[in-house]
């Protein structure tokens, strides 16, 4: 990410925004996914 990169508001509806949001969920869950895991089988 740029270090002076704005946020942007974006409107999550319908197709679009669903898309967008298991996008991010399968990124977080991809990067995170050893930490996932290890509290998971705790």
């Amino acid at each position: 990410m740029k270090p002076n990169a704005q946020p942007v508001k974006i409107e999550l509806k319908g197709e679009a925004g669903k898309r967008v949001a298991l996008a991010a969920a399968k990124r977080v869950i991809k990067t995170h996914n050893k930490e996932i895991k290890a509290l998971a089988y705790k």
